[in-house]
């Protein structure tokens, strides 16, 4: 090919290019002379490695020497060239040597491409990571960086103090997941980079972030790592892309922080709260039973001040009436005594109109069925006012007025009868009522009380039964220091899965209406009062057996 012919070509290119023979420019192109800042005729003539920096002048020369030597195989090198045009010394290119034969002359084919700008980038990237690294570095905050290849940039000594892991052993790989999982999985920050969070996250590690939130791809939250430390740790992540100058993710850049103290305090409060709560709910019904138990108690009260002035009332009458009756039937005596003596003069004939009369009168009156009867009725009404006297007195026990609240020394047995003949009506007409007494000594109670707690299972007994006529047996009896009673009954029993609710407040099995639900717990808290136990036992449709156990001596709880 002629030298006019190649340089037309050369000159069509639109690659800086030019050719010499290892001395001066034979041929530079528009392109050149632009990338250059010079003239044609500045720069043909002038030896070819004039144009390259002075460090590169010996490398450029040395290259060319190759070429012409014979080596035709193309080279790709870097240099720097001088430059008129910009304001720097110098640019730099890439440069593309061939060898060619003009008019049969070995002849070097040299283009350029300008690299100066991709190197600017380059420094203005390593300057940046460079000041990055200064930056993250010295944060006592963990963090590390990843680039787009997911390849960890950066970790910070914060990050390696945390993790145990130095920056040695993961900067430059993908194998930051090592600090945290014992099998490899992706870590926030490959999840920013592969615009994948919460849901790869949950697809990944079966479980959602707590707390999470993602906003314009940036994530925060915190869970618990089991693998991370020695007994795992709550983290709490931040991770956020990062972009070049047109938007595309380049990377990302994630922080760490240790919250299990924090997570152990909030749960610590939780739990905290949890009790609080659960006391409160305790406390609560506490005082509901206690506010039922006064109630009663002032119901009782109430009873007992009644019972007290009833009988107060009723004696005085009763005591004139029985002592009426007792001397009516010694006035009764005398006048049979008197009859007799009447019925033996009968007999004698000095007065026989008399005689007659009375005869007569014995007769009308049927005085020998008088003298069965009269004595029977009194005896009748003499049981009868006894009989009154002894409900009177029975209420007085039972209510215990003036001494309810005042602990005392008492009989189990006196109390149980006492409230037999208060609830009678309540059980003559359902059940027959078998006592079994053992051999019992006076223990220290509130009797009103007891008497309350023995109300409430005979009732309820008595409730249980069915069509048929039951029978409720009373037993008690002396175990070391202290007695029992139990209440057994032949009524419909009680479900197993209830057992365990009947001294619960406001539980019961009645129909609405029908019952409070508060008598078996008012009972119950009436014999934890005496620091005792109530227990039943049970099976549907074979009645239930309800056991008191109560200590001799009351001994207040110790409330230090």
């Amino acid at each position: 090919m002629g030298e006019d012919q190649a340089f037309a070509l050369l000159e069509a290119i639109q690659r800086p290019t030019l050719a010499h023979r290892g001395g001066p420019i034979l041929f530079a192109n528009g392109a050149l002379q632009r990338l250059l800042g010079r003239r044609r005729e500045d720069l043909e003539g002038t030896p070819f490695h004039a144009l390259a920096h002075p460090d590169f002048q010996g490398v450029v020369r040395q290259r060319a020497a190759t070429r012409l030597a014979g080596d035709e195989a193309p080279e790709i090198y870097e240099c720097r060239l001088q430059t008129a045009a910009r304001v720097e010394s110098s640019c730099w290119v890439e440069v593309t040597a061939t060898l060619a034969r003009i008019d049969g002359i070995p002849t070097i084919i040299a283009s350029f491409y300008d690299l100066t700008e991709r190197r600017r980038a380059a420094a203005r990237e390593d300057r940046l990571r460079q000041l990055l690294a200064q930056i993250i570095d010295g944060d006592p905050v963990p963090t590390f960086v990843i680039n787009a290849e997911h390849k960890v940039t950066h970790w910070n000594r914060a990050c390696a103090a945390i993790t145990g892991v130095q920056a040695r052993d993961v900067v430059g790989t993908n194998r930051q997941w090592a600090a945290f999982y014992p099998a490899e999985r992706p870590v926030m920050a490959d999840l920013i980079v592969s615009g994948a969070v919460e849901s790869s996250y949950e697809a990944l590690y079966g479980r959602r972030f707590r707390r999470s939130t993602v906003i314009d791809g940036a994530f925060e939250g915190e869970n618990f790592f089991p693998a991370f430390g020695n007994s795992g740790r709550w983290l709490y992540f931040t991770a956020a892309p990062l972009r070049d100058d047109s938007g595309a993710i380049i990377g990302a850049i994630e922080t760490l922080q240790d919250v299990t103290a924090r997570r152990e305090a909030e749960e610590n409060l939780r739990q905290h709260q949890l009790e609080l709560e659960n006391l409160v709910a305790t406390r609560t019904t506490q005082l509901q039973q206690a506010n039922q138990q006064l109630l009663q108690s002032e119901k009782l009260a109430s009873i007992g001040q009644l019972a007290a002035g009833v009988a107060h009332e009723i004696n005085n009458p009763i005591g004139y009436v029985h002592s009426n009756i007792g001397a009516l039937g010694g006035y009764i005596d005398d006048l049979f005594a008197m009859l007799d003596l009447y019925q033996r003069a009968e007999r004698s004939s000095a007065f026989p109109d008399q005689t007659a009369a009375l005869k007569e009168k014995r007769e009308a009156i049927d005085l020998e069925f008088l003298r069965e009867d009269i004595p029977m009725l009194m005896r009748e009404s003499r049981e009868g006012i006894n009989r009154v006297k002894k409900i009177v007195q029975d209420l007085k026990d039972f209510s215990h007025v003036d001494r309810s609240n005042e602990w005392q020394w008492a009989c189990v047995h006196a109390g149980v009868e006492s409230t037999l003949n208060v609830v009678r009506n309540e059980i003559k007409y359902k059940a027959d009522v078998v006592k079994e007494f053992g051999n019992l000594p006076e223990i220290q109670c509130l009797p009103s009380q007891l008497n309350q707690v023995f109300v409430n299972l005979l009732v309820n007994s008595a409730h249980a039964m069915g069509e048929q006529r039951g029978r409720i047996t009373i037993r008690t009896g002396c175990e070391g220091d202290s007695v029992w009673l139990e209440f057994a009954d032949t009524g419909s029993g009680i479900a197993e899965e209830i057992q365990n609710r009947i001294f619960d407040p406001f539980f019961t099995t009645k129909p609405v209406g029908k019952g409070t639900g508060l008598g078996l717990s008012l009972s119950y808290g009436i014999i934890q009062r005496h620091n005792g136990s109530i227990t039943v036992r049970s099976k549907p449709g074979e009645g239930a057996v309800f056991r008191i156990v109560l200590p001799v001596r009351h001994d207040e709880p110790n409330t230090r």
